[in-house]
């Protein structure tokens, strides 16, 4: 199940359930006996992106069931971008905001994007001690 905080859903991730419905399934997932793992994806550093996922982090520590907080793993991937993305987005979802960020992300390939470097591990070190503080016994199984 992927998540990410509300104000990204929002302005991102048009036409999917609201963060709290998520939740909810994944509770009901894991009461009825299934694995369940928990995919922060993608992640996206706009202005304020430490404090969304910092809430976002905090919030499925509250409203996950204890036993999913027991037996929860999680997965992270940070966003990459592409114009073919921006031009399909833009034309389908008109209201959505610009991904594409030329001061944090450098080329990847022909009109591919990714986050730079030292942006990159810097979001990485933040997503795993916030992860640490609030889910210290839950494995990530990857940060990409």
């Amino acid at each position: 199940m992927s998540v990410n905080p509300e104000e990204i859903i929002n302005k991102v991730e048009f036409g999917t359930s609201r963060l709290q419905g998520r939740i909810e399934a994944i509770n009901k997932m894991c009461e009825a006996g299934y694995k369940v793992g928990i995919l922060i994806a993608p992640v996206i550093l706009v202005e304020n992106w430490k404090e969304l996922y910092k809430n976002l982090i905090e919030y499925l520590y509250n409203n996950l069931s204890e036993k999913v907080k027991k037996e929860v793993f999680f997965e992270v991937i940070f966003m990459t971008y592409s114009y073919v993305h921006k031009m399909i987005n833009s034309e389908a979802f008109p209201m959505a905001i610009n991904l594409y960020n030329k001061d944090i992300m450098t080329g990847r390939g022909k009109g591919k994007y990714m986050y730079k470097k030292d942006i990159r591990e810097d979001g990485e070190i933040f997503i795993r001690e916030t992860m640490k503080k609030f889910f210290p016994n839950n494995k990530i199984e990857y940060v990409v």
